[in-house]
């Protein structure tokens, strides 16, 4: 049976086909965990559920103790759940059966239960290896596999949009760029401070910037965004004193450089993509921005082009190498870099070199 994706898994069981056999596995624990769930909620009543619901951890438990339960006839309903999880950790990279019946099992599973099984992709696939290897080849064949990769950086803003949506609220995209940069990458720290959001605003249908700056703690004006902005615009003075306040703020200073990197990434996947794309929508999409910014950004790229994006680059590596090894005052740090950034020269690279002459 073919790999199958998150989006059909779900259009699945909300057409109510329950399969037999599961496997979910991927680099994302945090969705794999959310679609057991939902798949719990679909193949089992919670009034019978605990008569008919065991669930195994992969390091703790042998393969016949998991074949006893998948085995047992449900009581009081039409099937029951077993769960494995991590099953790598009880099959590891066994490719005959050890007596348990195990293979045998997921060859012709029974059909008043449902065997639900977790794996990460690096247990299975071996190095350089695009193809499961044994015995997980089996378990795929034999099963709804289900493949929860880990989502890129630029995906998030639209993830975390879709699942405010899906709560029952709207976020504005200002709000989402902001939200998701502050808060990081972690789907399962995301979906916590969305829990938060939605308990500050209360009722109120739309979560705006101002909402995301009280649960996560930005200051309304010397933010990262308001710096970016500066940068883009040239503005030496203005960026110099909001970098200023935001230290005094308590910013870690290496978050900082993290974000303006980013920012200039953007930029610089801007200017290949530029001849590509005619609709800014379909450019904001290719890089990961929301549509809201794409021209802030775009009159960013005017100013810096590639020389100037080529020395911001310069500038944040060396200023990250200088903040690594040195104890050289952050506000110092952070003049050098914006002068160079923003006149074009690499000043901290230049005094690197005057110091060791």
């Amino acid at each position: 049976m073919p790999i199958t994706t998150p989006d059909s898994f779900e259009t699945g069981l909300r057409n109510n086909q329950i399969a037999p056999l599961y496997f979910l596995f991927g680099d994302e624990e945090f969705l794999i965990d959310e679609a057991l769930t939902l798949l719990l909620t679909h193949a089992v009543d919670e009034s019978t559920r605990s008569f008919n619901y065991d669930q195994f951890q992969g390091n703790q438990t042998l393969l016949r103790d998991v074949m006893e339960r998948a085995t047992a006839y449900p009581m009081m309903t039409d099937r029951r759940v077993v769960v494995v999880r991590n099953i790598d950790c009880a099959v590891g990279s066994r490719k005959s059966d050890d007596g348990s019946g195990f293979f045998d099992y997921i060859a012709s599973p029974s059909e008043t239960t449902v065997l639900i099984l977790t794996a990460t992709t690096r247990s299975f696939l071996g190095k350089g290896r695009s193809k499961p290897k044994a015995p997980y080849d089996r378990i795929i064949e034999g099963s709804v596999a289900v493949h929860f990769r880990k989502l890129y950086d630029r995906e998030l803003p639209s993830w975390v949009t879709q699942r405010v949506n899906r709560l029952g609220k709207k976020i504005t995209p200002e709000a989402v760029e902001m939200f998701v940069s502050y808060v990081g990458a972690s789907l399962r720290t995301l979906s916590n401070e969305i829990e938060k959001l939605f308990t500050f605003v209360e009722e109120r249908p739309q979560i705006n910037l101002e909402d995301v700056q009280r649960v996560v703690g930005v200051s309304r004006t010397w933010n990262i965004f308001e710096l970016q902005k500066a940068i883009g615009e040239k503005r030496l003075e203005l960026s110099v004193e909001i970098a200023e306040r935001m230290l005094r703020a308590g910013e870690p200073p290496q978050l900082i450089l993290t974000m303006l990197t980013r920012y200039f990434t953007i930029l610089w996947r801007l200017l290949e993509i530029n001849t590509r794309f005619r609709d800014q929508k379909d450019m904001a999409r290719e890089v990961g921005i929301s549509s809201f910014f794409i021209n802030e950004y775009l009159s960013a790229l005017s100013k810096y082009g590639l020389p100037g994006i080529r020395v911001a680059f310069e500038a944040l590596l060396g200023a990250d190498i200088t903040l690594k090894s040195t104890r050289i005052s952050h506000s110092i740090l952070m003049q050098m870099l914006l002068l160079s950034i923003i006149r074009g020269e690499n000043l901290i690279e230049e005094k690197e070199n005057h110091h060791l002459a």
